[in-house]
């Protein structure tokens, strides 16, 4: 639908303003002209005044005398009328201007410094102006853009800091395994390690922190090729329900050996939307994961599987340890852990941020939700990409 065009409309009728303005004036000027040349001639009565000095007195004398005089008095007359046109129109001149520039001048003015505020990074400040439909409108479009502009600057500047925290994370969290690697490689070629039972320890944890290491790699390169745009990533529609329960036939012995109860609820029916297999089981494995290794014994892990508006939704729920409070917010960016996770079991930090991207892939999300102490992580599926 096409918008009035108002700041048009307001145009012409200030020239209209302007023009009828004009031809009052004009019409005034001329009708105080034709009132002063009606009263010199009511005033004169017809008599020519002669000059005392003057000889000759004859008619044609006092005729061209005359003449001469209403000549002088009727150039006078029109000069007085012309002034004074002048003044009332430089007058009309000048209010119409300075309504002019109110309307247009001032805005554009403003819109001016605001592309120049934005050209200058300064994306805070806003426009704040009052003026016709289309000059609003462009106020209000520049407002949107800036605000788009103040948040994309402020992602922008969280991404960074994100990259940082990554960038130290990751040395942090090689250098620690490596250094506990050298540390027993130089105490076994030292001869510092002499029982065989102690040796064997050493070499397994040798191995533990080299499997932690080539963990984190391989977790950092999968976050790389999610966030690639030109890694592919087929989908096949395929039974979501048949899936979900060889995953938890799959880590129903691992929940039972640490001694957490596992719980699950999936549907006898058959539920068929497009999914990547390999990357959702990567996602759902990394959940699981997350309340194997995060719980004590006794904790009551549940893997749901239900419908949602246009798809399917996977539960992990567990009424565990819980998410710190200072981490809710940020559990789902790359190396965010709690100080207890870092120290004890060793989790790279990555899992969750996967199963984000993971689900961003597919057109879904993933969300945290915490009622009654309980903690769970539901990830959406669309039925259609």
């Amino acid at each position: 639908m096409k918008t009035p065009n108002r700041l048009q409309r307001s145009l012409i009728g200030q020239y209209l303003y302007f023009f009828i303005t004009i031809a009052i004036i004009a019409a005034l000027s001329l009708f105080i002209l034709n009132a002063q040349i009606m009263n010199y001639f009511l005033d004169s009565s017809g008599q020519t005044k002669v000059d005392e000095t003057q000889k000759d007195d004859s008619p044609a004398a006092r005729k061209e005398i005359y003449s001469d005089q209403q000549e002088r008095v009727f150039y006078k007359m029109a000069l007085q009328t012309m002034l004074l046109f002048l003044v009332l129109f430089a007058i009309t001149v000048y209010v119409f201007g300075r309504r002019t520039a109110a309307r247009l001048t001032t805005p554009l003015s403003s819109i001016a410094d605001g592309i120049r505020n934005i050209a200058q990074g300064q994306y805070r400040k806003r426009l704040n102006y009052k003026a016709s439909y289309e000059l609003a409108q462009i106020q209000d479009d520049f407002n949107d853009m800036a605000e788009r502009l103040e948040r994309m600057e402020r992602e922008k500047q969280e991404l960074e800091e994100s990259k940082q925290r990554m960038l130290i994370d990751i040395s942090h969290d090689l250098k620690t395994p490596l250094t506990t690697i050298r540390g027993y490689i130089e105490a076994l070629e030292a001869g510092l390690v002499d029982p065989e039972e102690r040796r064997s320890q050493a070499l397994r944890l040798i191995s533990d922190k080299a499997s932690l290491m080539s963990e984190l790699i391989d977790g950092i390169f999968d976050l790389s090729k999610l966030d690639s745009p030109d890694v592919p990533f087929p989908v096949e529609f395929s039974d979501i329900t048949e899936f979900t329960r060889e995953i938890a036939a799959e880590y129903y012995e691992v929940f039972e050996e640490k001694q957490l109860v596992f719980r699950y609820d999936i549907p006898d029916r058959e539920l068929r939307v497009p999914f990547n297999a390999i990357w959702l089981y990567r996602a759902v494995s990394n959940m699981l994961s997350n309340a194997w290794k995060y719980n004590p014994p006794g904790t009551t892990v549940e893997l749901k599987l239900g419908t949602a508006e246009n798809g399917v939704e996977i539960h992990v729920a567990d009424d565990g340890a819980g998410i710190p409070d200072e981490l809710k917010d940020r559990v789902f960016e790359a190396f965010v852990r709690g100080d207890r996770a870092r120290t004890s079991d060793g989790g790279t930090g990555l899992g969750l941020a996967i199963a984000k991207q993971v689900a961003e892939k597919h057109g879904g999300k993933i969300r945290l939700t915490t009622t009654n102490g309980q903690t769970t992580f539901v990830l959406f599926l669309p039925c259609n990409m």
